[in-house]
């Protein structure tokens, strides 16, 4: 379960950097999985449980942590991971950047935790010891039920803080983010990404085939998309000078949060996971990720009312800093989401149906992509579920009169 070198001693070393105890002793150490199989493609997550005395008591504590790995390079996908540099770009957060951010939104009275502590960022290694934040009742919502709109509120007016604290960052310490944020999902520069979502492109034109109505409608129009997919994907995350720019998280979905509730089992904390795909762009495209991939029908049905909220907490934080950045108005923070529409359309239907994948057949990354019996039949089997079949006959005649389909 845990690699060769990640033994009592080693956990030992980092925890007393950590904890600044240099009498910390690491008495027994084991992991477990913390994520079932297919819900983790980039990389592997493991449990780490350690029983330790702290030398002060004698008496034997218990601690458990996250441990992330990068997959191993023998994996089809490994290659992708490392063309995107999402790794480096990982612990590049944990390690500069949010810790720095976390300050900032301290500074102003802040204090909510933005994502997991860190422990340990393992350079040599390639791995990230983090704070488990199960113990402090923080949990996954169901990724299948997708969010409310209280859940929604809430990631949003995180998105808010963790916008507001990059754009400061940046004046401030510019050098933090000067390199390892410029690749998104849909750069023009890198091909791995290009692949899996012209795939998945290809296999919801494919459901779309078997349905004579929307065939004979949308068929021929999304032929045209595709042969213009990446470039038109790459658009949405293309910026003005005039645009307003940030980091953005780049990943930010049900799986990628956690909440904590009360005792009526209302959301009242919301955090941070995976910071795999920040990128430096508009807000708008978590903006779009998130409302296209996480919320259900309802919520989703107050996408402009949701954009103000998060307008709204963003303007109101940056407020309490002295910065130099110009702030668009509602109107124009309102047209540069619009104008990145695709982005929300191409997510929803092509990574919505995999994150709501419940299917009988074997899920693995490489299949995404793979031109093989297996790998298509696992593609083909994402637009089965009747949830996702309900999703495409309501999306298409809204991207359709929105000039989604049409050359642009």
């Amino acid at each position: 379960m845990l690699p060769a070198w990640l033994n009592a001693e080693y956990i030992q070393t980092q925890l007393r950097a950590h904890t600044k105890n240099v009498q910390l002793r690491v008495l027994k150490l084991w992991g477990k999985p913390a994520t079932g199989k297919g819900e983790n493609f980039i990389g592997t997550v493991t449990r780490i449980h350690v029983d330790y005395d702290s030398g002060g008591s004698g008496a034997a504590q218990h601690q458990s942590y996250i441990l992330k790995q990068p997959s191993s390079v023998d994996a089809p996908q490994a290659s992708i991971f490392f063309e995107y540099d999402v790794y480096a770009r990982e612990m590049d957060m944990y390690d500069f950047v949010l810790p720095r951010m976390a300050e900032l939104l301290r500074g102003i009275g802040i204090k909510e935790k933005l994502t997991a502590d860190c422990v340990a960022v393992d350079r040599q290694h390639s791995v990230l010891i983090l704070e488990d934040l199960a113990p402090l009742k923080y949990a996954n919502a169901d990724r299948l039920k997708q969010l409310d709109t209280a859940h929604a509120k809430l990631v949003l007016e995180l998105q808010a803080k963790f916008h507001a604290a990059a754009v400061i960052l940046r004046e401030r310490h510019p050098e933090l983010l000067a390199k390892n944020f410029s690749t998104h999902f849909f750069c023009r520069e890198k091909q791995g990404y290009g692949e899996i979502f012209t795939s998945l492109f290809e296999s919801f034109m494919g459901y779309v085939k078997t349905q004579p109505k929307l065939n004979d409608r949308y068929g021929a129009k999304l032929e045209l998309v595709l042969s213009n997919l990446m470039e038109y994907a790459a658009r949405t995350v293309d910026v003005a000078p005039e645009d307003f720019q940030t980091l953005v998280h780049g990943d930010c979905w049900t799986n990628n949060v956690m909440f904590q509730y009360d005792d009526k089992g209302c959301p009242v904390n919301v955090v941070l996971l995976d910071f795999q795909f920040c990128t430096w762009t508009s807000p708008a495209a978590d903006l779009h990720y998130f409302c296209s991939s996480s919320l259900r029908e309802d919520a989703r049905e107050r996408e402009t009312q949701l954009v103000q909220l998060h307008y709204c907490a963003l303007t109101k934080i940056l407020a309490k800093f002295t910065h130099k950045c110009v702030l668009p108005s509602l109107l124009e923070y309102q047209l540069q989401f619009e104008r990145r529409r695709f982005m929300s359309f191409v997510i929803a239907i092509t990574l919505q149906p995999l994150m709501l994948y419940e299917g009988t057949e074997d899920a693995d990354f490489s299949y995404l992509y793979q031109d093989t019996p297996k790998a298509r039949r696992f593609r083909d089997s994402m637009f089965a579920s009747e949830k996702v079949q309900r999703m495409v006959e309501k999306m298409l005649p809204v991207a359709d009169a929105k000039g989604l389909l049409q050359p642009q």
